[in-house]
């Protein structure tokens, strides 16, 4: 009986530290205390791949990128299910682009300047380069090209498109010893 009743003598005090405690714990949590101490807290981050953050706004750029892509070349506003289509697309490549970036530097793929010159400069450009240059029966005006390539007004879209074929060409130099390395049995 002296227990019990040593027990309902302490039950006030024991309630009362577990509202405060509770209270402190909610007072915490909504505020930014534990990322202002460097505890974690919440992050910015939707996902990783394999150890490497996805920013929430990494995706929404990447995002909206593409939503504005799709507005251009429809000229219409988005429906609700092709909004969420494009979301799952973009997570993909998002991910996708990930992987590769992590291949990339594991395997130490370079591209240097002479090859993004040879790329640009050679007689068969990308063809984002090339649409640009097109006549009305199809041919491909090259000094037309190259002067416009040289010419100092488009500097920023030329710094943009080397960029371009940087990226293109270590994935394609990844695909490539990718590749190499397949072997395929008499079976």
């Amino acid at each position: 009986m002296a227990m019990m009743a040593k027990m309902r003598s302490l039950a006030p005090a024991f309630i009362l530290t577990v509202g405060g405690l509770f209270v402190l714990f909610m007072v915490i949590s909504d505020s930014n205390v534990l990322e202002a101490l460097g505890g974690g807290g919440r992050t910015n981050n939707v996902g990783s791949v394999n150890g490497e953050d996805i920013t929430y706004q990494e995706f929404q750029t990447a995002l909206d990128q593409q939503i504005e892509n799709q507005k251009r070349q429809t000229g219409k506003d988005l429906e609700e299910a092709q909004i969420d289509q494009i979301r799952e697309q973009v997570w993909d490549a998002v991910i996708t682009q990930k992987i590769l970036s992590q291949l990339i530097k594991k395997y130490e793929i370079t591209v240097t300047d002479q090859e993004i010159k040879d790329v640009i400069l050679g007689d068969n450009p990308p063809d984002f380069l090339k649409q640009n240059f097109i006549d009305s029966l199809g041919n491909f005006n090259k000094q037309l090209y190259e002067q416009a390539i040289f010419d100092p007004q488009n500097k920023q879209a030329l710094i943009q498109a080397e960029e371009l074929v940087r990226q293109s060409r270590k994935k394609k130099k990844l695909q490539s010893m990718i590749l190499a390395s397949v072997n395929v049995g008499e079976d």
